[in-house]
């Protein structure tokens, strides 16, 4: 949309520019500076929207895939997953037909009482991510560590 935009702009000053004259307004500055009130308009945008209370609550039931990386070393494949702030038993790994599913639920809330003063918020993440594994994976050997909000999946190769 920005391109276009800036496109439209500078092919419209361009046109309306006097062929006798030389041009003295350099259209990169104007592209550019058209570009950074775009990118404010944008901001503020962001922060109208994410500043609604109707997108905090559709905030709160989104489901989040974690970031993993997926290794084969030696006669392992081994897959690192982030789910920070998650508790391990809240952490359920599934496999069929080689195919991994990790989920996580994550539920914090905190309470703050003073007097005549109440606060509490609730803070709640889901994880989900299916991968496909490869077809020598051995998934009934397999193995996991949760440490540091890392999730270590160790699925052995089939001899």
């Amino acid at each position: 949309m920005k391109k276009i935009l800036l496109g439209l702009s500078l092919i419209s000053s361009i046109l309306l520019a006097d062929t006798n004259q030389t041009l003295s307004v350099n259209p990169f500055e104007e592209i550019e500076k058209m570009q950074k009130q775009m990118d404010i308009m944008f901001q503020q945008m962001q922060q109208k929207f994410f500043n609604d209370p109707m997108f905090k609550n559709m905030q709160t039931s989104i489901i989040t895939q974690p970031n993993i990386d997926l290794l084969k070393k030696d006669n392992n494949y081994i897959i690192k997953a982030d789910i920070p702030g998650s508790n391990k038993d809240a952490i359920k790994i599934t496999t069929k037909d080689n195919i991994l599913k990790i989920e996580a639920n994550i539920q914090k809330q905190e309470k703050e009482q003073k007097k005549d003063f109440i606060k509490q918020e609730r803070f709640v993440q889901q994880y989900l991510k299916i991968i496909t594994l490869p077809q020598d994976a051995d998934t009934s050997k397999l193995k996991t560590d949760y440490k540091n909000g890392v999730l270590t999946i160790t699925i052995p190769k089939k001899k």
